[in-house]
């Protein structure tokens, strides 16, 4: 079929229905309909109503508009696509009373039914492939069909509702056994705070017999009808140990003093920038809590405790600085709070920090803000909010952590907050290298110790403030990820002993999960909290975070 430019169309006819247009009454439009379609330039994946579909072509953007395959989504949205016989040939689109007729080539599109209009669209109507391409805006414009642009997931393009659907997500607590019950937690959410009314798992189940890797599935739906994408975790059982052994997260007494030697680990440190934001902790009022550059790799770690009237949230900026477009792409990310239980925000980001799945990509114009976490809750007094994120930036960028009230829109009174005097009792500042590798070999050795973020034998981190320019020291190497590697020749139990005050928090052992302890925090140096035991001739491997809330340092127990 030929292509029809817009200028061989008889012009009387185009300019009679263009002027039609400016005095006839709007056309009908069709009633909104039910569905929800989720959709991805470059993918020919969608989302209807939270069941996964696919287009015969995936949508482009062609001129800075996105182009999608018409027949295959006017089917999903309940209208009918035929081919009128031409000269010149046409496509008509009808849903109810409306009818939408437009020519391969054209930017026009004219509606009849109980009145008349034309529609300009912002791109031409394309034939790709055998297939008919139109804007995204044609659903919009023609048939009052509502489309916006996700706000959790940059790129992604919402149609037939312009409610942002929710997100899906779920822990479990960790280890879990085979023959034992499986203690869901779900934690999924709403960025525009509707309630979650529907919940549809997959392969859950309260105890899985037999050890292995399971996947369980969780969707859900909000008031408003929209339904999130799948949330799939992978769960790993563990058989069940014998009734001598104790199981990663509980508490045994007194074995502190067992240690044979202290252990000289060989360290390195390397990874991306980290921005840390926990000065001042108690947060007053709105303003800025911390601001400073950064390009390439980074990790944006915050920590505070409101202590204002009203209600704050806490958001990440990230503000194009540079001259040129600069690429920002959210490899990890993890928030906990708002809540007074401290050992629960930290294990919570750290939780959702270790199992973020997929990344978000950004594009900023010279001068453009981006807000990080554009879900963040809002706090009241004596309740902490905490995040992790890991990011990587073409260019440089400056990073600002931000206190407003609940009800302002951040992007416009960013401009007018004023940084908020330091505390002078907690730390704020720019550190380099916020990766610890740390090998541990007990081969030949009976018994064990290490420090952990004592600043001693293991130092603490040394940065600056962004703000005054001024020296600091990441007292207890919050937002620093150790990769602990420890080489061993037989079965070697592994206990944390807390070393500096109270603990409470979250570990990888192993690849698994271990909260320590299980329930709440310990804090007497005559209690220790095992984490499991050694690979035989192998490697173990773990990752530890000091969480935020907890007194560090800490004691690791090889026995």
């Amino acid at each position: 079929m030929q292509r029809i430019n817009t200028r061989l169309l008889p012009v009387t006819i185009i300019a009679l229905l263009l002027c039609m247009a400016t005095f006839l009454n709007t056309a009908l439009a069709a009633s909104p309909p039910a569905k929800q379609i989720i959709l991805t330039p470059g993918s020919t994946e969608i989302w209807v109503d939270g069941e996964k579909a696919t287009l015969p072509a995936a949508p482009y953007v062609s001129d800075g508009v996105l182009m999608v395959p018409l027949r295959r989504l006017a089917d999903e949205l309940g209208f009918t696509v035929q081919w009128q016989k031409g000269p010149p040939q046409s496509i008509v689109v009808n849903s109810g009373n409306l009818r939408a007729e437009m020519y391969p080539g054209t930017w026009v599109v004219f509606l009849t039914g109980s009145d008349y209009r034309a529609v300009i669209l912002p791109a031409e109507i394309q034939q790709k492939d055998g297939l008919i391409f139109v804007p995204t805006a044609f659903f919009q414009d023609a048939f009052g069909v509502p489309m916006a642009e996700s706000k959790g997931e940059k790129g992604v393009y919402l149609l037939g509702s312009d409610n942002q659907p929710p997100t899906a997500y779920f822990d479990v607590q960790e280890p879990v056994y085979a023959g034992e019950e499986v203690k869901y937690i779900d934690k999924s959410s709403d960025g525009d705070g509707d309630a979650i009314v529907e919940r549809q798992w997959l392969n859950k189940k309260n105890i899985f017999p037999s050890p292995g890797v399971y996947s369980v599935t969780l969707k859900v739906k909000d008031s408003r009808g929209s339904w999130s994408k799948p949330y799939v975790r992978e769960i790993k059982v563990l058989p069940r140990p014998a009734a001598d052994v104790p199981r990663p997260g509980e508490i045994v007494e007194n074995i502190m003093g067992q240690a044979e030697n202290t252990l000289k680990p060989v360290k390195a440190d390397s990874g991306p920038r980290l921005l840390f934001s926990d000065d001042p902790e108690y947060i007053e009022k709105p303003g800025i809590l911390y601001r400073d550059k950064l390009k390439g790799e980074g990790r944006l770690y915050f920590w505070h405790d409101v202590n204002s009237p009203g209600s704050l949230k806490v958001y990440v900026l990230a503000i194009n600085t540079s001259p040129r477009e600069a690429e920002i792409n959210i490899l990890k990310e993890g928030y906990g709070g708002p809540s007074n239980n401290v050992y629960l925000v930290a294990r919570t980001a750290f939780t959702a920090y270790y199992h973020s799945q997929g990344q978000r990509r950004y594009t900023l114009k010279p001068g453009q803000i981006l807000v990080l976490n554009p879900g963040a809750p809002a706090a009241v007094r004596y309740q902490v909010v905490h995040g992790i994120i890991d990011l990587k930036t073409s260019e440089e960028i400056t990073v600002a952590f931000v206190a407003v009230p609940a009800t302002v829109n951040v992007l416009e009174a960013y401009s007018r907050l004023g940084v908020l005097p330091r505390d002078g009792e907690h730390v704020r500042g720019t550190f380099a290298a916020a990766d610890r590798e740390m090998t541990i070999d007990l081969r030949g050795a009976k018994t064990g110790s290490i420090l952990l973020a004592d600043g001693s034998d293991d130092k603490y981190m040394a940065g600056a403030d962004g703000i005054t320019g001024s020296s600091v020291w990441n007292a207890g190497n919050y937002g620093m990820l150790y990769r602990l590697k420890i080489k061993s020749d037989k079965k070697t139990g592994v206990y944390l002993i807390p070393a500096g005050g109270s603990f409470g928090g979250t570990l990888i052992f192993n690849a698994g999960e271990v909260s320590v302890p299980v329930e709440g925090f310990i804090s007497s140096p005559a209690q220790a909290v095992y984490l499991g035991t050694t690979v035989p001739e192998g490697i173990t491997e773990m990752l530890f975070m000091s969480p935020g809330g907890s007194c560090l340092p800490v004691k690791l127990l090889f026995k």
